[in-house]
């Protein structure tokens, strides 16, 4: 992530009083969205931004220059250029035939003329929308179009998705899409498209995995459902059945209920803890007598003993519980952006292996369903930070979003079929 991308920035920039210069801007691409077909609009927009001392419209190309200009565009100006893109892109998504013209835009900013070569009046336009190809913003764009690219007409080998950069797999992972494809300024219309563009997803993987799941129990089945994941056709069959099966007559689901049923009955935070690291690690210790002690196991005590420690003689509540569990999801899965230590992580998927790892996620974010998009966040941190490495580079974390797709969507997926 650029450091333009710092909080205060978007904090101080989105709090200002409207400004003119740049309601021209929006206003100017809204008016022209409804007289222009997209290929005139790219052009329109290549040419106020590449070109501007030759656009037709003297005001619009002046107000560019003015922004450009302003002390403060070296931090603010890719929310401008952001929300410009916007403005179209989002017209555009409603009218798949459409689609193509997003790719197009977003291949504007890779095929970005010299700066050198920009008039004396454009060059630091020029210069700002080189640096916007550094930032999150851009980096979102990205990934909205590998996620809108064609499909290839035949299914790439097993082989050939190992030698693909980790990005090229974004449009399968639907979990991921609220983190890796909004930015702190995006707009509540294009909120709206990526929840669409998720909610397809996630109908579509939910279909094709409860049609492989229903086929795979059949003991007549000629030719099986096709295989949507990436794991072989035994460790999808052992994620299904560990993700919604049960054990000792409770599935992971039904344990968190009978959870969350006692964990009303706790007299302070402080007795929860202990209570809650049982509930968790109960699969893993099952599997691995090992983790009803060890180091991993005392750390994760420890851990939750140390967190929010001031609430300890308090009765649990909401807002306790879903910072503890934002928390514990930092500690197991990875930290932060700014701070990406995912060695706990790492840890467990070498030691016990994926299935039970993602198995005492799911607990969690059972247990507390706020914490959901918290568990999508960790993911998408380490998806954004491994998005350039080649997948067979990063099976470790391939097979760990293969894992989380099967888990989320066979118990929060909403696709008329039960798992």
């Amino acid at each position: 992530m650029s450091p333009w991308d710092s909080l205060d920035s978007w904090s101080n920039y989105s709090s200002r009083p409207p400004a003119s210069l740049e309601d021209l801007l929006y206003q100017h691409f809204q008016y022209w969205r409804k007289h222009e077909d997209p290929q005139a609009l790219i052009e329109r927009f290549y040419n106020l931004f590449f070109d501007s001392v030759s656009y037709p419209d003297s005001s619009v190309a002046s107000a560019l220059i003015s922004l450009s200009q302003q002390d403060t565009a070296d931090r603010e100006f890719k929310y401008v250029l952001n929300r410009c893109c916007y403005t179209l892109i989002n017209l555009w998504y409603t009218q798949p035939r459409d689609h193509w013209a997003i790719l197009k835009l977003v291949q504007l900013f890779e095929d970005l003329p010299p700066a050198a070569s920009a008039h004396p009046k454009s060059q630091k336009i020029n210069h700002l929308v080189q640096g916007f190809s550094q930032t999150e913003q851009y980096a979102s764009l990205v990934r909205l179009r590998e996620i809108l690219q064609p499909s290839e007409a035949d299914c790439p080998t097993p082989a050939a998705i190992e030698e693909q950069p980790l990005g090229h797999r974004i449009r399968h992972y639907p979990f991921l899409y609220d983190n890796s494809l909004l930015t702190k300024d995006s707009g509540q219309e294009q909120k709206q498209n990526i929840n669409d563009l998720r909610h397809r997803a996630e109908t579509s993987l939910g279909i094709r995995l409860a049609r492989y799941h229903a086929q795979s129990q059949r003991s007549d089945r000629i030719e099986p459902a096709a295989n949507p994941t990436l794991l072989d056709a035994e460790g999808l069959n052992a994620a299904l059945s560990f993700y919604t099966g049960k054990a000792n007559g409770r599935t992971h689901r039904d344990q968190a209920r009978w959870f969350a049923t006692y964990s009303k009955t706790v007299r302070s935070f402080r007795d929860f803890k202990d209570e809650f690291v049982d509930y968790l690690i109960q699969p893993i210790a099952a599997a691995e007598p090992k983790y009803g002690g060890n180091h991993f196991t005392r750390n994760l005590r420890q851990y939750l003993r140390e967190t929010l420690a001031e609430f300890d003689n308090q009765p649990l509540n909401s807002f306790i519980l879903v910072e503890t569990c934002r928390r514990l999801l930092n500690f197991l899965v990875v930290d932060s952006p700014q701070r990406p230590v995912f060695r706990n992580f790492r840890y467990l998927v070498n030691d016990v292996g994926h299935a039970l790892t993602m198995g005492l996620l799911l607990r969690l974010v059972l247990f507390c369903s706020a914490a959901k998009p918290w568990l999508e966040r960790c993911f998408s941190v380490l998806f954004n930070l491994h998005e350039r490495r080649i997948c067979k580079e990063v099976p470790w974390l391939v097979t760990s979003l293969e894992h989380a797709n099967v888990a989320l969507i066979t118990n929060f997926g909403d696709v008329g079929y039960q798992f």
